[in-house]
This record gives C-alpha cells, structure tokens and sequence, in this order.
C-alpha cells in the first residue's frame, strides 16, 4: 500500500510561504524621519523642493491648483512627505493673494523650527501664474 504525500507537500508549502510573509512584515522596517544633525534645514528644504517638483512633474500641481481641490492637495503631499514630517501649504497668485480659501496643513508648525520653500508654478492649460509656499517641520 503505496502512502499518497501530496497532502504533507502541501502542508509543508503552505507553511514556507507564511514563513516567508511573516518574514517579510517582520524584516520591514517604517521609514522614520531620524533627528541625526544640525543640517535638517538643508534637508527640509530639499525634500519639500523634491515633493512640490514631483507634485508638479505632469501638470498635476497645476491642475489641482486651478481645480481648488484642496483635499487632494493635502493627500498627495501626506503620501510624498515622509512620518515624522508636518506642513502647510499657502498659494498665492500674481497680485500676491492667497488662492487656497482653506488650510491646506497637517497639523501645528506652531514652536517648530519651519523651512519654507517657494515654488513658481505656470499652470499650463490656463497659463495661471502662482507661488506656492511650503513651510515643513519635523514632528517631535
């Protein structure tokens, strides 16, 4: 009588591959913002100047802007900006008034240090010209 070990191969991949998933969570570590030296102005400055480029790579920023989707704003740069990082966003337009009728924000910069970093943008359908400011701060 021949034993049939289909059932115990099958026991046996099924317990490699959650072997390997939990492997992985396990492995993975979050993408925290450290607090390492005293250059964190330059590197604000050069992620929110990288985040308002990528933003702004398609079109997106301007359409967005021209749109007054302001949520949407708020969500892209939730996901760009890395945990630990706080913002608001104010736009203005060429007579220098601000366009955005509500805070486009995260949370407090209030007692931070903040960075700010301005952005030209042309919006390219409708030719709009508007200066974004992006203040970013480390959470603490």
């Amino acid at each position: 009588m021949p034993m049939d070990n289909r059932g115990q191969i099958r026991v046996l991949e099924a317990f490699f591959a959650t072997a390997i998933i939990f492997g992985s969570l396990v492995l993975t570590v979050p993408a925290y913002v450290t607090f390492q030296s005293t250059d964190d102005n330059g590197t604000l400055y050069s992620l929110g100047l990288n985040v308002l480029t990528e933003l702004n790579r398609e079109g997106e920023l301007g359409q967005l802007i021209t749109q007054s989707n302001w949520a949407g704003l708020s969500s892209r740069l939730s996901l760009l900006l890395p945990v630990g990082v706080s913002y608001n966003v104010t736009i203005y337009n060429e007579n220098l008034e601000a366009v955005n009728s509500s805070p486009i924000s995260d949370g407090s910069l209030e007692g931070k240090s903040v960075i700010s970093v301005q952005y030209l943008l042309v919006e390219r359908t409708h030719l709009n010209f508007y200066i974004v400011r992006l203040q970013l701060a480390y959470i603490k």
